[in-house]
Order: C-alpha cells, then structure tokens, then sequence
C-alpha cells in the first residue's frame, strides 16, 4: 500500500487540498502542454513555407491569349532567337483561343520568338518574348503584344517605338512619291525628325538597360542605325 509520504510535496499537496484542486492543476498543465504543440505547429509549418519558397525553383510562363477560337488545337511555339531545333523549342496547344508555355530550364532567361505554324503568321504576329522568372502576357494578333514582366514591359516598349516610326516613316514616304516638288523637302525634313526622334529613344531604352540581355539585344540590331557618338556614349562591347 502507498502512503501519502512516498508522493512528492507538491503533488501531497495537491491531494490535500481535494479533489477539485488535484484536478484543476492537470487541466492547466494539459492546457499549456496543447498551447506548446500549437506553437510548435505554426513554427513548423512556418519553417516548411520558407523552405517551398526559397528552394522551389522559379519559373517561367507564357500566357498567350489570341483574338477568337478559330485556331484551337493549334500548336504555338516558343522558338529560342539562337541555336533553334526541335530539342530547344518550347511548345502546347492551344485551348479554344488561349494557351500556357511552361519554359524548361534549359530555355530560361533567353530571347525568343512566340508563333504560330508558318501559313498562320500571315494572320497572326510572332513577337519577341524573353524568358525571364514570372508569367508574361501573350497577345497574338495582327500586331501581337507582350508584358508583365520587367525585361518584356522593356521589349514592348521598344517594340511600341518601332512600329510608331515604322508606320509613320512608310507613310511619309508614300506622300513624297506623289508630292508637288515644293513640298518634298519638307516631308524630307519629316521623315529626318522622325528618325531623329526614333534614334533619341532607342538610345535612352539601351542606356537604361545595357548591363541586361535586352539592352544587349536591342543594341546589337541598331548599332549601325545610331549615330556613332550615339554609340560611344553606350560604351557597349560586343
């Protein structure tokens, strides 16, 4: 038989003190026991975000809408801008007139072009798009777009730039073939503003950007259209 003197002081207390008291002392410590694995949990589960985070590695998507559904079932491509082939080209289909491009490793933060099958360009525009981490936004139209990245938001901005000197520079040209000679020096001096301009742009683009693959780029197509102290204040090596 146990006596109450073989009980530690504190538990001989306790059951002195009755029932109700002996009881009371084990629910708070079942309650601080709950309380710890609780924190316990949270922490943990903090820990394992943390780990998901910072260990899964990031991707890149492409997320292209087109402008109706005639072209489902239709594969697009992401197509590397160098050293093409079919074990480098990215590819799904489309789903009624949308699609998702998950870039493989292999093919991340490089420069290439999204499109369709040869005979659908006609109708709808390949565009540039750098596979950078983060999902971009894919318009393919009769002039397709690209953003939602940092480097791509850049590309369209460049791109924007192009097509509004391209569009006006066809269409001054396409004034001065029927011009009166009195006024083709003045569509002459237009067409050397919109050059002028064009040049200025392009040049704070790839100022801003030229220590990345874009400015690199965009410098590389139009290191001979720039002025050549245009080119020496980039200070670019090839």
């Amino acid at each position: 038989m146990t006596t109450n003197s073989e009980y530690p002081a504190a538990t001989r207390k306790r059951m002195l003190q009755g029932p109700t008291s002996f009881l009371s002392s084990r629910w708070e410590w079942f309650e601080g026991y709950s309380s710890l694995r609780r924190l316990t949990g949270i922490a943990l589960l903090g820990i394992l975000s943390f780990l998901l985070l910072f260990c899964t590695p990031p991707h890149s998507v492409i997320e292209g809408l087109l402008p109706n559904e005639n072209y489902h079932d239709e594969w697009v491509y992401w197509v590397p801008y160098k050293d093409a082939s079919s074990q480098t080209v990215d590819s799904t289909r489309i789903n009624k007139n949308a699609f998702k491009i998950t870039i493989s490793d292999y093919n991340r933060d490089k420069i290439g072009f999204v499109r369709l099958r040869p005979l659908l360009r006609l109708e709808l525009q390949e565009i540039i798009v750098y596979t950078e981490q983060g999902t971009t936004q894919v318009r393919l139209d009769t002039i397709s777009s690209a953003s939602g990245t940092p480097l791509n938001d850049v590309l369209q901005n460049w791109k924007d730039k192009k097509h509004h000197y391209d569009y006006e520079v066809y269409n001054l040209y396409l004034q001065r073939r029927i011009a009166e000679p009195a006024d083709v020096e003045a569509i002459d001096k237009a067409i050397e503003n919109a050059l002028t301009t064009y040049r200025n742009d392009v040049c704070l683009i790839i100022s801003a950007n030229k220590n990345n693959d874009i400015g690199r780029f965009i410098f590389s197509l139009h290191q001979s259209f720039l002025t050549p102290e245009q080119v020496q204040s980039l200070d670019i090596e090839n």
